[in-house]
């Protein structure tokens, strides 16, 4: 159930200029990768476990995190860039929520990292981790799993 911000019409004239700000700030980044020939996909996990098999994997627990290290994600690099941008306008509904949520000051719940050589995985938590960007925020609060990788020798 989202909550009601119709009591609080202050709050959504912050976050919906905040969305398309970010939304188009995507736009002109992706564009610029491309010109410049970088890439702006956020790497995809399942590539990187099937690149080298995982060896073993625990919980390494709860821990602020660097916003700028989460660089991957399990399932959605067709839905935010390499720098949690929103592609789809279709985002909008649920990271118009988070924004509210945070900009009333409310806590949200840490996201769901996955940790592979200090390189970040998002399995949840990407609306989360693009508002909080677009906020200035430098580190997000995230539950881990951390795995290491069986190396392949050639």
């Amino acid at each position: 159930m989202l909550p009601n911000f119709a009591a609080q019409p202050q709050i959504i004239r912050k976050a919906v200029p905040l969305f398309w700000r970010c939304f188009q700030n995507g736009l002109l980044y992706r564009l610029w990768a491309r010109f410049t020939h970088r890439p702006a996909r956020l790497l995809e996990l399942e590539e990187t476990l099937d690149s080298a098999g995982v060896k073993n994997s625990h919980y390494a627990g709860r821990r602020a995190v660097e916003i700028e290290h989460i660089r991957g994600t399990q399932g959605k690099s067709d839905d935010f860039d390499a720098t949690f941008h929103p592609i789809k306008e279709s985002s909008r509904s649920r990271w118009l929520s988070i924004a509210m949520e945070r900009l009333c000051g409310r806590e949200l719940p840490p996201v769901d990292l996955v940790e592979v050589d200090g390189v970040y995985y998002v399995r949840d938590g990407h609306h989360r981790i693009s508002v909080a960007r677009t906020l200035g925020q430098a580190y997000i609060d995230a539950e881990i799993i951390s795995m290491t990788l069986n190396r392949r020798v050639m």
